[in-house]
């Protein structure tokens, strides 16, 4: 058998290198389908399926406390977690962390201040999660007691990093701008960064403040849990549901109208980009699909001019299951070219992927070509072998040996069985071209919406600099953080080449904002109807000048606006509608409950400016108040500085101003607003590159495919189409009549590629804006574009067929 193998593999070897064309071309079809599966395969296995660096991840779930109404789930307070901590049976464990970004400081003459992500933790974090640890150990319960040492956990890459990998760094001191240093007692294995990308973790610490009945409403942890053995996650929403209602009931003034949510961890990381990562995948298979549909084309076309030769072969006693094992044996070998080629292309996807993809896909940088990848190819390479070599070695096993021996001495034609086959495939082919076309046409006119829609303010020439004080050095909320910044943004005003130059606490479309109660005192919202809520954005004089959002009413702030009875705020025109409708807001006063040390900030509205985008570009308004920097006098903002030239030009300058204020002090994020914009769009750009090359590769294979179907089709015909030429057939009735016949097969393929195309885009919905999944004018685009390519394909070969002369096609039989 194994002989019998090898000849067959050197029989198989022999022919396709007798005829070049035909294996490269089929060669290069399966290596664009297997490469284009192979990387999508790459990415969503290591997004999706690869386990996270933690023990048991599928019992691991995230609560959330939301109020109703709320656009959102958030995060929960304090004395919230203890209660649902202590009330939870459900839950085998419960732990709490808060992000922050803290300022690694200088510890030789050859590094500097660092910016970082901390996690704050409660003891038990690291238990609860399972996280393995490469060096040293990992926080414990006892290290969040009162009086406990001061220490902290690194992870893997800021290991390798800051301090090269030794050992030596268990027991060493690090600066994190606090009255005493932290020590090192532990090393994360590589991978593990959880939440937001942390790179330190130090014991999350209660402080008296935080306990306090009135710190019930301030919801800032994000709290993790552990389900049970053998607990089902509806039995804990039911349950944390169960204590929600009674901590509502309990505490009205803070907890009525909240509810606890419960969400599987990987849902929570990796929900977003599901979804969008299964629909590329479907994609890509549908152009492997379509490739083999074109390679089964082929293969049909290739055994039926051997017909003749097959047919002396079985009549001198070769077997018909030789005879197909040989062609699935030659299917073999194109599909293992295929293969090869497809993973190399795969690697150069996987690399331009790594530079280009959108930061919003998880583990991205992380994508391999590793075991289970290889062994996906692998796999994929037999599958395409069934898909594409099955049907032609089924049909010379059955060859008709009478009619097959005929056309060795040169008569005869194809099967009809064969043209059946070809129809088919001619149909499927189209239908799953129109499908992908469709969904790409809707990527690409949400796309260009997005480009159109405009944001509000000119991210053109802004350079966005995050500068996050220490709050043990510059109290929050004390006049420290004020003096400090006011300073910085004289300073700031005076470097060459800036026009204007502000702060604000959170950038436009960063998702840095708070969403708060707002009220009018002189206009009570009248009962059984929804609070006022709005977004709540701290500003400096001179901050949305940077942003060029145009004032539409009134004026903007001033540095004058400023003391108890000097207090203003400005709102968007989406707050002035909603809050005063056909009113004029100007003189209103504006209500919240928010007071960092200030007073509660609010005031009389003096100026409606224009909305900005907050949640997404093209996205619909939502109401904003705009506070003055003097009634929050928070330690983290973001400089704005509007420039002549390049912004990131500035940067040095900046980075100079700020450390000659204080040189303890590290920059967070430096980057232009343009590219905040640009982030935006990154995610949806990404997926219309994919799908938009996935659409236009089955699109060239669905015509080449029908190119080939014809030519062969009218080869086999030329005998007929002689005759009829030879009896008065003009020209354009025989181009007509191969019309007719195969571009009725594309516009059947049309019609069921419509019908998928409606019901599958619906599954895009969340990456649509303004426009609609059954959006009209793309599908008739779409079928425009596709049946004049189709057309195009068929009367080329039509044409060429016509203008035969009759006498030669009678003599070429």
């Amino acid at each position: 058998m194994t002989m019998t193998l090898a000849q067959d593999l050197r029989f198989a070897l022999r022919r396709l290198r007798g005829s070049p064309t035909f294996t490269l071309v089929a060669v290069a079809t399966l290596a664009l389908g297997i490469g284009a599966n192979v990387s999508i395969f790459s990415v969503v296995h290591a997004v999706l399926l690869r386990p996270l660096p933690m023990h048991d991840d599928a019992r691991l779930v995230r609560v959330y406390s939301q109020r109703q109404q709320a656009p959102g789930p958030g995060p929960m307070s304090v004395l919230d977690f203890m209660d649902v901590r202590e009330q939870s049976r459900t839950l085998e464990r419960l732990s709490a962390v808060t992000s922050v970004a803290v300022t690694l400081a200088a510890d030789s003459a050859d590094t500097s201040p660092e910016k970082i992500q901390a996690g704050l933790v409660t003891g038990d974090f690291f238990t609860l999660l399972g996280a393995r640890v490469q060096l040293g150990r990992a926080l414990q319960p006892e290290d969040v007691r009162p009086g406990a040492p001061k220490v902290a956990v690194i992870s893997h890459g800021l290991w390798q990093r800051r301090f090269g990998g030794s050992d030596a760094v268990l027991g060493r001191s690090v600066d994190l701008g606090a009255p005493e240093p932290w020590t090192v007692v532990g090393v994360m294995a590589p991978g593990f960064d959880f939440p937001s990308r942390s790179e330190l973790w130090s014991p999350l610490l209660w402080e008296e403040a935080m306990t306090k009945p009135e710190g019930r409403g301030a919801h800032w942890l994000e709290v993790y849990g552990r389900l049970g053995p053998d607990v089902q996650l509806a039995s804990a929403r039911a349950e944390l549901t169960d204590i929600a209602r009674r901590l509502a009931e309990q505490y009205p003034r803070t907890n009525e109208g909240k509810y606890a949510r419960v969400e599987p961890l990987r849902d929570v990381l990796f929900g977003n980009v599901r979804l969008s990562l299964l629909l590329m995948l479907g994609a890509v298979g549908l152009v492997l699909l379509i490739a083999c549909a074109n390679l089964t084309h082929l293969l049909l076309a290739r055994a039926a001019s051997r017909e003749g030769d097959i047919s002396v072969r079985i009549a001198l006693g070769a077997s018909r299951g030789r005879i197909a094992r040989e062609l699935l044996v030659e299917c073999g070998v194109l599909a293992g070219l295929g293969a090869a080629v497809g993973l190399l292309l795969a690697m150069w996807a996987l690399d331009a992927m790594a530079t280009w993809g959108p930061q919003d896909i998880p583990r991205l940088e992380e994508v391999t070509l590793d075991g289970p990848v290889l062994a996906f190819t692998a796999g994929l390479a037999v599958l395409t072998m069934l898909l594409f070599g099955l049907v032609p070695a089924l049909q010379a096993g059955r060859l008709d040996l009478v009619r097959g021996l005929k056309r060795s001495v040169g008569g005869g034609g194809g099967s009809a069985q064969g043209h059946r086959t070809r129809s088919v495939l001619v149909v499927a082919e189209t239908a799953l071209a129109v499908l992908l076309l469709v969904c790409a046409g809707l990527l690409l006119r949400s796309f260009v919406y997005l480009q159109r829609a405009e944001p509000g303010f000119d991210p053109a020439g802004v350079l966005t600099v995050r500068v996050d004080l220490p709050p043990l050095h510059y109290g929050f909320g004390t006049a420290a953080p004020a003096t400090f910044y006011d300073t910085l943004l004289e300073r700031l005003r005076a470097l060459p080449g800036v026009e204007r130059v502000g702060a604000v606490n959170g950038l436009p479309l960063d998702g840095a904002r708070w969403t708060v109660p707002v009220k009018d005192p002189l206009r009570p919202v009248p009962e059984g109807t929804e609070p006022w809520q709005a977004s709540v954005r701290i500003v400096t004089p001179g901050a949305l000048e940077s942003l060029r959002v145009k004032v539409l009413r009134g004026r903007g702030i001033s540095a004058a606006d400023q003391g108890a009875g000097g207090r203003v705020v400005l709102v968007n025109a989406e707050a002035a509608r909603r809050f005063w409708p056909g009113e004029e807001p100007l003189g209103r006063t504006l209500e919240s409950s928010l007071d960092w040390g200030s007073g509660a900030m609010g005031g009389r509205v003096v100026g409606v400016v224009d909305d900005m985008a907050l949640e997404g570009l093209g996205a619909p308004s939502l109401p904003e108040v705009y506070v003055p920097y003097v009634q929050a006098r928070t330690t983290g903002m973001v400089l704005l500085l509007r420039t002549k030239g390049a912004p990131l030009d500035l940067a040095p300058l900046v980075r100079a101003e700020v450390r000659a204020l204080d040189a303890s002090l590290a920059l967070g994020s430096v980057r232009t607003l343009a590219s905040v914009v640009e982030r935006t769009v990154a995610p949806l750009r990404f997926y219309l590159l994919l799908a938009g090359s996935f659409a236009a590769v089955a699109m060239v294979l669905s015509a080449v495919g029908l190119y080939g179907v014809v030519a062969y089709a009218v080869l086999q015909r030329t005998r007929e189409l002689g005759i009829r030429m030879a009896l008065g057939a003009r020209e354009q009735q025989v181009v007509g009549m191969v019309l007719g016949r195969y571009l009725g097969l594309t516009l059947c393929g049309l019609v069921i590629g419509l019908g998928l195309a409606v019901a599958v885009s619906r599954g895009l919905t969340h990456l649509l804006n303004g426009v609609r999944p059954t959006d009209p004018l793309t599908y008739v685009l779409v079928a425009t574009v596709l049946a004049a390519v189709a057309a195009l394909a068929v009367l080329l070969p039509a044409r060429r067929a016509a203008r035969v002369s009759p006498a030669v096609a009678l003599r070429a039989d």
